[in-house]
């Protein structure tokens, strides 16, 4: 029993540790749904993770331009504002990830920097 113990607490975080959303993992974290990207990589879709930079994020004005983008699938379209980042699938055939962050971006408001940080399917 003591042994197990020990194993136990040798296996516990010696700090704890927090996501402060300044690295890629926890932009990616902060809007994965499981389901969205099972449902784009039956379609052969790609998600794209991107960070938002600038004014506040509108999560409607970004899923207005997404719905208006073609190749984006609207629906799959989440945001977070802590961080600040949205993923979306996208149809590599139609758009390009880097293209479709483009469109998104020439939609948000002035001063709006939307980056992509990780595509997973590609």
């Amino acid at each position: 029993m003591r042994r197990l113990a020990i194993a136990v607490l040798l296996a516990l975080p010696l700090s704890p540790a927090f996501a402060c959303g300044a690295c890629d993992e926890d932009k990616v974290a902060a809007t994965y749904d499981h389901a969205a990207v099972q449902r784009a990589a039956a379609q052969k879709h790609v998600v794209v993770f991107c960070d938002v930079q600038g004014p506040a994020l509108d999560a409607a004005r970004l899923r207005r331009i997404a719905a208006e983008t073609s190749g984006i699938d609207a629906a799959s379209v989440r945001t977070s504002a802590a961080p600040a980042t949205v993923s979306f699938s996208v149809d590599p055939r139609k758009r390009s990830p880097q293209s479709a962050a483009a469109a998104l971006q020439r939609g948000a408001p002035a001063g709006t920097r939307i980056a992509v940080v990780r595509v997973l399917g590609a």
